[in-house]
């Protein structure tokens, strides 16, 4: 994986503009219904791949110019996503092999 899929990055930007927590907690519900099956697995794999980076997460969803500086706020937003959609599943990063 290279880049980061257009599903992936229409998803975020429908349920996860500016870190809503609401949105967040309604892309759960999605995911959790049968709806998006793919997410979890192509969202894990795409932070694996190292390809959410604060520049193209600031841009895209804050409309903003981040930088390495809010690599916390990345990392905050990634992991509630994470939590949402895929509670109780170790994130990709902490795992072993992540």
């Amino acid at each position: 994986m290279d880049q980061i899929s257009p599903r992936i990055r229409t998803t975020l930007q429908d349920y996860a503009l500016e870190g809503d927590p609401a949105g967040i907690a309604r892309l759960g519900t999605v995911v959790a219904a049968g709806n998006k099956p793919w997410f979890a697995d192509e969202f894990a794999q795409t932070l694996r791949a190292g390809l959410f980076t604060a520049q193209w997460w600031g841009t895209t969803l804050y409309d903003d110019d981040w930088t390495e500086a809010q690599a916390d706020d990345l990392d905050e937003d990634l992991r509630e996503i994470w939590g949402a959609v895929a509670p109780g599943r170790a994130y990709p990063l902490d795992a072993p092999g992540g």
